[in-house]
């Protein structure tokens, strides 16, 4: 009897599974999602497919292709789902198909972070020469992306008043922020936005949520 698994390799978090399997007769099939059960809109998804006791098989469906590696990836189009067709081939020479469906999310916010931290973020004074500032995707992981900078701050914006607006080139503290920081006392606020971050022409950048840093000593 056949056996075929079907594995997404994404390593994002934990959800109850919902993907359903149209069923064949005389079949036996296992699926397994490595801790998701959906596939992201805008990322390349990879597929890993075993098949037991056929002649041949191939991968189709809206969006699926193969990397020069050989290996399928599914790049999810517009709606709630989307399926995929293996098509088999059988030792005797008999043809069967098997479907599989799985839901389309968008990619998750992206916010930036001081010491790994989103929102609002407590800072003491021994904290601020080396505290990084970056951006991050919550609820995802960043070996999705093919560019491991993707995620690296360029430039950003200290902005203690209406008045007082400082711009950072890189991800540190500056000299000019790192003076009109040390003249805060605590309890007071200032918020770090206007993150420009990862590859000038990446097309899945988007607006970074701003941090909102209070003054902890």
């Amino acid at each position: 009897m056949k056996r075929i698994l079907v594995l997404l390799l994404l390593p994002f978090l934990d959800f109850a599974q919902n993907d359903t399997i149209k069923n064949v007769a005389s079949r036996q099939s296992v699926i397994g999602l490595d801790r998701m059960n959906v596939v992201y809109r805008g990322v390349p998804n990879p597929i890993s497919i075993a098949v037991n006791n056929t002649k041949s098989y191939k991968i189709i469906g809206d969006g699926v292709s193969q990397n020069e590696d050989g290996k399928y990836i599914i790049r999810p189009g517009a709606g709630k789902e989307t399926k995929v067709f293996v098509e088999i081939e059988k030792l005797d020479g008999s043809k069967s198909t098997e479907e599989y469906t799985f839901r389309i999310k968008g990619l998750p916010r992206i916010c930036g972070t001081l010491k790994g931290k989103e929102g609002e973020v407590i800072l003491k004074r021994n904290e601020v020469k080396e505290a990084i500032i970056s951006t991050e995707m919550i609820g995802f992981l960043y070996d999705v992306f093919d560019d491991s900078d993707f995620f690296k701050v360029n430039s950003f914006e200290v902005k203690f008043s209406e008045s007082k607006v400082i711009k950072v080139v890189g991800n540190k503290f500056d000299s000019e922020s790192f003076k009109e920081i040390a003249k805060l006392k605590r309890g007071d606020f200032f918020e770090i936005n206007h993150l420009d971050y990862g590859p000038p022409t990446d097309a899945l950048k988007r607006r970074a949520f701003p941090i909102i840093v209070m003054m902890g000593d």
